[in-house]
């Protein structure tokens, strides 16, 4: 025990003299998904709300941090809106907590998603799960900014849909933004 601590006291000027903002820059994954289009249809029979879709945009936000590897943990926060069943109004937002890991220019995500829907005066808490991926297309300066392409499928139960609303549904969306 007492050589680690000797180990500690003599690494510790050294760790004291380290930049934890070069650390941090990276490590972080920022991502700002401008431009995304969506579209959820219902899943199975579901006798209440037989052929929704929904046709939506809006955009995405992604904060991560890379622990080692290439692995990282990140947080999302997504709101789109737009027309299902003709002219009415539909909004989704979720957020999210993934698992993700890094290969060069390409991100892998998955984990649990979490948030609500509301079209014609029903809401629902959607509650499921997200594969995503994302990859830089071309970058912005000499540093870490770029473009980046990303692609997203949600599988959701819409607990507490009541009349127009289904059960279940599936998400797919595409997006064009930012990422650091």
């Amino acid at each position: 025990m007492k050589r680690w601590l000797a180990l500690a006291l003599l690494l510790l000027p050294s760790l004291a003299q380290a930049q934890p903002a070069a650390w941090l820059r990276e490590r972080i994954d920022v991502e700002w998904v401008v431009g995304t289009g969506g579209w959820r249809t219902s899943l199975g029979t579901d006798v209440r709300a037989p052929g929704f879709d929904a046709v939506a945009g809006g955009a995405e936000f992604v904060l991560g941090l890379e622990v080692g590897a290439g692995v990282g943990v990140v947080a999302s926060g997504r709101a789109l809106a737009g027309e299902a069943g003709g002219v009415t109004t539909y909004f989704e937002g979720t957020g999210a907590l993934a698992a993700q890991v890094r290969l060069g220019r390409v991100r892998l995500r998955a984990g649990p998603a979490a948030g609500r829907i509301l079209w014609r005066g029903d809401s629902a808490t959607l509650v499921g799960g997200f594969v995503a991926g994302s990859i830089d297309l071309f970058a912005l300066g000499a540093g870490r900014l770029s473009t980046t392409l990303s692609l997203r499928l949600d599988v959701d139960d819409d607990i507490g849909a009541r009349t127009v609303l289904p059960d279940t549904s599936l998400a797919l969306a595409a997006g064009l933004g930012v990422r650091y």
